[in-house]
C-alpha cells in the first residue's frame, strides 16, 4: 500500500509540472534528508553540509582529493615551529553575497563562534581563541600544540565557515544564523519547509584557481539554480529521476542500480561518510560488562547487519574507527573481535554476567537504521540472548539515548571527522559514558602529539579500544548518488557537490 501511494504521489509531481518550462540552466537534486538548519556549524547532516558548505559558504583550509589541506579563504597560513602559534593571511577583496568584503573582523568572528561550538576544536586551541592582527590577517596563540588545528579546520565535520561579523552577532540571540551569507558561488535564494532549497549563482563569484580537486579548487557555477527536494521516499525519489523531474538523487536502493545504469544513469558512489556505530550503556546494566560487549561483538554477523540496510552497495566491512580515506590513521591492525566467532562468543557469553534479561537496543526509523538493530537482534537470538529491539522516531530517539536505565545497546549512524578526538561516543558525557580513565587520557593526549607521533600513539590505543569495545563498529556507509545521462563534473568529497556540474 504504501508503495502504491508513492507511486501515486510521484505521478501527480510528473503531471503538475507537465505546463512547466524546462530551464536548461537549472539543476535539481532530491535528497533523502531535509537539513534541520543551514547554520553548519552547529549542525552536522550531510544534507545540510552539501547543500551550504562548498556552494554558499567557504572556509579557510579546506581538502583536495588527495587528502592535502589547501587554502581557499586564506592567501596563506603558518604554524610556528614550536607548533604554539597559527597565523592566517586571507584573500584580498572577496565579497561576501551581501556586497560586504570579507576582512580579519568576520575571519575572527567566524572563526571563534566554530570553537566555541565544537568542544574537540577548543581543547585542541587550548581553550584559546583567534584575534586580529591587520585588516587581512589573524592569529591565535598559546600554550597548547596547534598542530591538529588546520586539518579540523579543513575538514570539520561543524564546518568552520567564513560568514559576516553581523550574522555572528545576530546569531548570539537565538543560537541560529538567520541569515544565510557568505563568499561562495551560490547565494541563498529560498528555503520552502518540507519542500526544497534553492541557491542562485552569485554573479560576483571570481574562482581563486584555475583547477579542481575534491573540494579544493576552481568553482564555475555552470547552472544559474541548484535546488534540492527533499523526497524521504524511495519510490517516489526513484520515480522522479526516471521521469526527469530530479537530474540527481541520493540513496538510490540497491535493487535500482543495477537498471537505472542500464538506462544510462550515472551511479557514483562515494568514500566512507561515516560509520554505523553499535553503542554499549557502559554506566549500567549488562553494557557495562566487557565480557558481554566481546561476546556480542563476535556473534554479530557484520555482513548481515550491514547488508539489512544498505543491500549489495554503499558499505565497506572494516572496524577501524577512522575512515579508510583517512589514510594515516588507518593502522593495518587487526581487531581481535572484529570477526564472527560464535563459539567463541558463547564461551564469553557463558563467563559473563547475562542472567537471561532481554537485551535492549534502541534505534531510531530514520535510515534504516531499525533494520540494523532487527538484523543484531536475530544474530543475538541465535546465540540464546533475547533481545528487545525499541524503534523510536528521531527526536525520541536522541531524547531517550540519555537515560541510561532505558537501554543496553543503541544503534546509529556517525559522522566522519578529521581526527579521533572528535569521536564523540570516546567521551564520558555522551550516551554510552565511556569510562576507562586510561584511554580518555590517551585519547586527550594526542592533542599534546605532532600529527606524526599522533597516528603512532593512535595505533596503540585503537587496539586497546578494540580490546575494551566501547562500540562495535560493523562497517561503514558510503552515498550512492545517481545522475541523469548528459550531466559530467560531479565533485565526491565526504558528499556530493555540483558547483561544476554541466
Amino acid at each position: 500500500m504504501q508503495k502504491l501511494f508513492s507511486l501515486i504521489v510521484a505521478m501527480l509531481i510528473i503531471l503538475s509540472s507537465c505546463g512547466e518550462e524546462a530551464k536548461s540552466d537549472s539543476f535539481s537534486i532530491a535528497l533523502s534528508q531535509e537539513p534541520p538548519v543551514l547554520d553548519v556549524m552547529l549542525n552536522s547532516s550531510i544534507s545540510g553540509k552539501m547543500i551550504a558548505v562548498g556552494n554558499i559558504y567557504e572556509k579557510l583550509l579546506v581538502l583536495d582529493g588527495t587528502g592535502t589541506i589547501r587554502t581557499e579563504l586564506a592567501e596563506s597560513y603558518m604554524l610556528s615551529d614550536s607548533g604554539h602559534k597559527l597565523v592566517f593571511s586571507l584573500r584580498k577583496d572577496v565579497p561576501f553575497h551581501n556586497g560586504d568584503t570579507l576582512t580579519a573582523q568576520d575571519a575572527v568572528a567566524s572563526m571563534n563562534r566554530w570553537l566555541d561550538s565544537v568542544p574537540a576544536a577548543l581543547a585542541v586551541s587550548g581553550g584559546e581563541h583567534f584575534h586580529v592582527v591587520d585588516e587581512y590577517t589573524i592569529e591565535i596563540e598559546g600554550e597548547d600544540n596547534l598542530s591538529f588545528l588546520p586539518v579540523m579546520i579543513a575538514s570539520s565535520p561543524q564546518s568552520a565557515v567564513i560568514m559576516p561579523e553581523e550574522c555572528i552577532e545576530e546569531a548570539e540571540d537565538t543560537g541560529f544564523v538567520a541569515q544565510f551569507i557568505g563568499t561562495g558561488p551560490y547565494e541563498f535564494s529560498q528555503w520552502r519547509s518540507g519542500e526544497y532549497i534553492e541557491l542562485k549563482a552569485f554573479d560576483k563569484y571570481r574562482p581563486y584557481a584555475e583547477e579542481s580537486s575534491g573540494l579544493w579548487g576552481r568553482k564555475d557555477a555552470a547552472m544559474n539554480v541548484l535546488r534540492y527536494y527533499f523526497v524521504p521516499d524511495e519510490t517516489t525519489r526513484m520515480v522522479g529521476l526516471e521521469s526527469g523531474i530530479y537530474d540527481a538523487a541520493d540513496c538510490i536502493p540497491s535493487d535500482d542500480v543495477d537498471r537505472i545504469m542500464e538506462e544510462g544513469f550515472s551511479v557514483l558512489q562515494g568514500g566512507e561518510n561515516g560509520s554505523i556505530v553499535l553503542v554499549f550503556n557502559k554506566k549500567e546494566g549488562i553494557g557495562s560488562d566487557k565480557l558481554f560487549r566481546q561476546a556480542v561483538s563476535l556473534i554479530a554477523d557484520r555482513d548481515t547487519l550491514m547488508r539489512s540496510c544498505y543491500g549489495d552497495y554503499g558499505f565497506s566491512l572494516h572496524s577501524d574507527y577512522m575512515e579508510k580515506e583517512q589514510t594515516p590513521w588507518i593502522t593495518g591492525q587487526e581487531d581481535p573481535f572484529g570477526k564472527m566467532d560464535t563459539e567463541k562468543g558463547k564461551e564469553l557469553l557463558g563467563l559473563s554476567s547475562y542472567d537471561g534479561s532481554p537485551v535492549v537496543i534502541l534505534t531510531s526509523n530514520l535510515t534504516n537504521m531499525d533494520r540494523i538493530a532487527l538484523a543484531l537482534a536475530s544474530c543475538l537470538e541465535s546465540a540464546g540472548i533475547d533481545a528487545d529491539v525499541r524503534v523510536l522516531d528521531w527526536a525520541s530517539f536522541m531524547e531517550k539515548r540519555t537515560d541510561p536505565s532505558s537501554w543496553d545497546i543503541f544503534v546509529s549512524a556517525m559522522s566522519k571527522v578529521p581526527v579521533p578526538q572528535q569521536k564523540t561516543y570516546l567521551s564520558p558525557d555522551f550516551p554510552g559514558w565511556f569510562d576507562d580513565g586510561a584511554l580518555l587520557a590517551g585519547i586527550a593526549g594526542l592533542n599534546s602529539r605532532t600529527m606524526e607521533e599522533a597516528y603512532e600513539e593512535w595505533g596503540i590505543l585503537q587496539s586497546e579500544l578494540w580490546e575494551y569495545v566501547p562500540v562495535m563498529i560493523p562497517g561503514h556507509y558510503s552515498t550512492i548518488f545517481a545522475v541523469a545521462p548528459g550531466h559530467d563534473g560531479v565533485i565526491i568529497e565526504d558528499g556530493f557537490y555540483f558547483w561544476n556540474i554541466d
